[in-house]
């Protein structure tokens, strides 16, 4: 997640501690789709962060 904060330029409030044990998601065709909630990451400009992971790379089918 981190490389795709910067690829994407985005800006955090605070520093990016990771993924939390109860960190929201949802699954999208083949991706699963982790998301943060307003001011959880970054300012209210960018809207609900989201970050897609291929279910691909996760299971390695």
């Amino acid at each position: 997640m981190e490389n795709q904060i910067k690829e994407r330029d985005i800006m955090v409030l605070g520093e990016y501690t990771g993924i939390n044990p109860n960190q929201d998601f949802y699954i999208a065709d083949k991706s699963l789709m982790l998301f943060y909630q307003l001011y959880d990451l970054a300012p209210y400009a960018y809207g609900i962060p989201y970050f897609p992971i291929s279910l691909f790379m996760i299971f390695k089918i």
